[in-house]
């Protein structure tokens, strides 16, 4: 899986949208014969206008309305709250050559299309703690008019805003319910206090869940961006396949999990980890069969010497130094080692770990998939109103010699 992004990281992606907040819109500057005009994202009621002026038009009609629309600032002079203002800019776009015309409706077409992706970003900026910030600073009543630009409540609510503000009063009233609950749990906790534990155990898993989801969704959004992460949550492998990067959280993801398992239609993750254990299983083989030559050639060895099966001669104890031990290291092939770092291959428990962890490859059994579902055909069917005691009374072992 991909790690874990911080609000530092995404903050950056957030610009767009903190834009549509306050002052309510977006912007692009462009100068025509040495004229400066700014151009701004529309919202609802600017559309609203926008077609019932162009409406029944033609095309070089409606694009000269939308761009008039779009404008909000001419040399530094604000057009903001002036209803004259948009029939004023048509007029003098309409004397524009058609080339430049296009020009400037193209980028009011890119300020739609920002003005989009900020609606696709507006969901996961609700979960940072800097969204539940500004809306406690700012208060619901404040909120888009502390912009500092004059005219800019007057183009209403668009519907970033809308969506910010109903996430947010929803959240208030989530609050204020759980703040009385817990109250609620205080006060007869003291009459059932094993009931309200067991409350308390599933408050605090639906929390974190709620948590784990919110930020699962932050850090796709994140890696989406960055063009790492498909609109699915999938990620691109180095064979061009494609696989998930979340990992299993509700029921569907297990099932689907298990039904992955059975197929072995493994995501990027298990095929990193069933390539890696493979990895072991190589270096483990080569390393027992190296141990058995070894043997072998003290078992020749002991049997030039003449000595008997178990017969022990310790070899004298030399002293060395640190300078002598490092050479006959290096010339095992082993080196110094590396620092910090201790492998045992003879550990008394390696060989449990190994049989335990990596040695032997699950198998799926008698499980099998039929359509979405993982089924066992050997297990009791649904429909099967036979108790234990009947399936025990209907086996019929095989008992053969020796058994």
């Amino acid at each position: 899986m991909l790690p874990k992004t911080t609000p530092e990281q995404r903050h950056r992606l957030y610009e767009d949208v903190e834009s549509l907040l306050s002052p309510g819109f977006l912007t692009h500057p462009v100068v025509i014969a040495g004229v400066r005009l700014q151009l701004r994202s529309m919202g609802p009621g600017d559309l609203f206008m926008l077609r019932a002026r162009g409406e029944g038009g033609s095309n070089h009609s409606w694009r000269v309305w939308m761009v008039a629309t779009s404008v909000w600032m001419v040399n530094g002079k604000s057009l903001l709250g002036r209803d004259d203002a948009v029939p004023f800019m048509a007029d003098y776009l309409r004397a524009l050559p058609v080339g430049v015309l296009a020009d400037l409706f193209s980028l009011v077409l890119g300020l739609f299309a920002r003005s989009q992706r900020a609606q696709e970003a507006i969901e996961v900026y609700c979960y940072e703690s800097l969204s539940r910030y500004k809306w406690a600073t700012y208060g619901e009543d404040r909120t888009f008019e502390v912009s500092g630009v004059s005219g800019a409540a007057a183009l209403g609510l668009n519907a970033v805003q809308q969506i910010w503000m109903a996430f947010n009063k929803m959240e208030d009233s989530r609050q204020s319910d759980e703040q009385q609950w817990e109250g609620f749990k205080l006060v007869a906790s003291s009459n059932a206090p094993k009931a309200i534990q067991k409350m308390d155990t599933k408050d605090k898993d639906r929390r974190q869940k709620e948590v784990d989801q919110r930020q699962r969704k932050m850090d796709v959004f994140f890696y989406r961006r960055l063009g790492l992460v498909t609109e699915d949550g999938s990620v691109q492998g180095a064979d061009g396949s494609m696989h998930r990067i979340e990992g299993a959280k509700t029921v569907e993801d297990l099932e689907d999990e298990m039904r992955r398992w059975v197929t072995d239609d493994y995501d990027l993750h298990d095929k990193v980890v069933a390539q890696y254990k493979a990895h072991i299983r190589t270096k483990h083989e080569q390393d027992r069969q190296e141990r058995a030559e070894r043997r072998q050639a003290l078992e020749r060895k002991r049997e030039e010497l003449g000595w008997e099966s178990g017969d022990f001669r310790p070899q004298p104890l030399i002293a060395m130094t640190a300078a002598q031990l490092s050479v006959m290291l290096q010339e095992r092939g082993g080196g110094p080692g590396t620092p910090g770092v201790t492998f045992l291959p003879t550990s008394p428990t390696a060989g449990r770990i190994y049989d335990k962890y990596v040695g032997e490859a699950p198998d799926v059994g008698r499980l099998q998939v039929v359509g979405d579902k993982v089924v066992d055909p050997g297990a009791q069917s649904a429909t099967d109103e036979r108790t234990l005691n009947d399936l025990i009374k209907s086996r019929n072992p095989a008992f053969g010699a020796g058994e």
